[in-house]
């Protein structure tokens, strides 16, 4: 009796503080029978939070009665892949001293319930996401890097899994998935691997995708698109998009970079947050940099000139000269294990 007690309690609350209503009789005893059983109050909170009825119903009045008198800036960071991003977005947070909106999900049902009435319900933006989906109005940060020397860490970012222990708690059945692309990898050419720049260019990011959905931008649709595009109209589109950033810096220059931050946020940022779940790279074999891989790195590092003139003419960046672009891609290509043929 005393459980019985407890468990009709445990599923009052329950109701109560995520649905924000007093359960239904039959509502509050099935859930009561459910916790008789291991993992059952998990599984109904888990169920609770992805319900219809949250999401709709409580959720958006939850955003609003927390950002309701909320007087500080409006931000979002894009963030291109390997440019540190980590540690950016932790130091945003901890100036800006409120949780973040991540577009890095894919979980399209939630971000549909949460934008049901704007899109800029939350102060804070950020995520791997194309510039359309980032609200207007709000000051954009994003973090460049030496095009060659982020195509190098990508490639090792994207070999990890056939190495690591699931670090991130990713789901097994999804991990696994991981670690078989991961292996197939390690035992790809590096050059045959640059042979899909579509993986590589950060450009995507910075072209508006909004009509080819959430996530769109590594898509067959998406890229051909892109590739219809003359260079005028990519220069055009490029102006557009960057006009929205008030702040931007290159990775390897962390004084700017804590510059940018500050100033953004309005807060003062000193140091950058280190924090790098993965392990170093003894475990990954060495790949060669051949006369071929280095033809299409330059290829790809050309394509993304147009990219940083335009940051700069917008004041966001220097431009990079050739012999810094060149340290700093030799500087990588030794961290991570690559060797000039």
């Amino acid at each position: 009796m005393i459980n019985k007690n407890r468990h009709l309690k445990m599923a009052d609350s329950l109701y109560r503080v995520i649905l924000q209503r007093r359960a239904e009789l039959l509502e509050q005893g099935l859930t009561a029978v459910s916790f008789q059983f291991p993992g059952q109050f998990e599984s109904r909170v888990s169920d609770m939070l992805h319900s219809e009825e949250f999401k709709i119903a409580v959720l958006p009045r939850l955003v609003a009665d927390a950002t309701k008198n909320w007087t500080g800036k409006r931000v979002f960071f894009l963030h291109i892949p390997k440019t540190a991003g980590t540690a950016i977005r932790m130091a945003l947070v901890r100036s800006l001293r409120i949780p973040p909106y991540e577009l890095y999900t894919n979980n399209t049902s939630l971000i549909e319930a949460l934008e049901f009435t704007h899109n800029d319900f939350w102060p804070l933006y950020y995520g791997h996401e194309n510039i359309a989906f980032f609200p207007e109005g709000y000051s954009g940060i994003t973090i460049f890097r030496e095009s060659r020397s982020r195509a190098l860490s990508l490639y090792r970012q994207k070999c990890r899994a056939a190495v690591i222990d699931n670090p991130l708690d990713i789901n097994q059945v999804a991990f696994q998935e991981m670690r078989k692309i991961a292996l197939k990898l390690l035992s790809t050419p590096f050059g045959e691997w640059l042979n899909v720049p579509s993986q590589l260019s950060s450009i995507e990011y910075f072209i508006p995708s909004k009509q080819f959905g959430r996530n769109s931008y590594e898509s067959n649709e998406f890229q051909s698109h892109i590739l219809s595009l003359s260079s005028n109209k990519i220069e055009k589109c490029l102006n557009e998009s960057l006009a929205r950033f008030t702040h931007a810096a290159w990775v390897h220059d962390e004084t700017a970079i804590l510059k940018a931050i500050s100033e953004i946020s309005g807060g003062e940022i000193t140091e950058l947050p280190r924090e790098n779940v993965f392990p170093n790279l003894e475990e990954y074999p060495t790949q060669i940099l051949d006369k071929d891989a280095i033809i299409k790195l330059n290829a790809f590092q050309e394509k993304e000139a147009i990219l940083h003139k335009v940051a700069h003419e917008h004041g966001l960046v220097p431009l990079l000269s050739k012999s810094e672009a060149d340290d700093l891609f030799e500087i990588t290509a030794k961290r991570l294990g690559f060797i000039f043929a």
